[in-house]
């Protein structure tokens, strides 16, 4: 029982876990999103004149989708926009990265967790068979002992 319950508490922290990266990685990107949001709002405010436009830019642009509906045009515009796409391809890459780690690790830990699970049911199969040896080897002694005590 206690073994359930321990797997059951892996499972939820797991899953906790995961909600909690996945919060966080939600709320990066839209703090990335704002940061670009306002400051294309000051650098470019002709071709975004209200922050509810630039932040759909930045959205857009922070996770590599571009529709390229509004586009900067100023230098500091585009620079801000290069330094967007360059923080969203940064940070994409970077989660990649942790989630292929991740299920590696995973992928490596289940692989030697059942190489252990292999080894003790092979050392069990070993007693076992020992145990069968001497339990053959008890029941020959005894055979033994009375074929001895009948030819006496």
């Amino acid at each position: 029982m206690s073994g359930q319950r321990d797997l059951m508490e892996r499972q939820v922290q797991r899953i906790a876990n995961a909600r909690s990266v996945t919060l966080g990685l939600a709320v990066t990107f839209l703090v990335l999103a704002l940061g670009g949001a306002i400051g294309m709002r000051i650098v470019d405010a002709d071709n975004f004149p209200s922050l509810g436009l630039a932040f759909w830019w930045a959205l857009q642009t922070v996770t590599t989708v571009g529709y390229g509906d509004v586009v900067p045009t100023t230098t500091l515009g585009r620079f801000v926009g290069g330094l967007e796409m360059v923080l969203g391809v940064s940070f994409i890459a970077f989660l990649t990265a942790g989630v292929t780690s991740t299920v590696v690790r995973r992928g490596q830990a289940g692989a030697e967790e059942a190489e252990r699970l292999r080894e003790e049911r092979d050392m069990q199969a070993l007693v076992d068979g020992q145990a069968q040896i001497r339990q053959a080897i008890t029941d020959l002694d005894k055979r033994l002992d009375k074929m001895e005590s009948h030819g006496r």
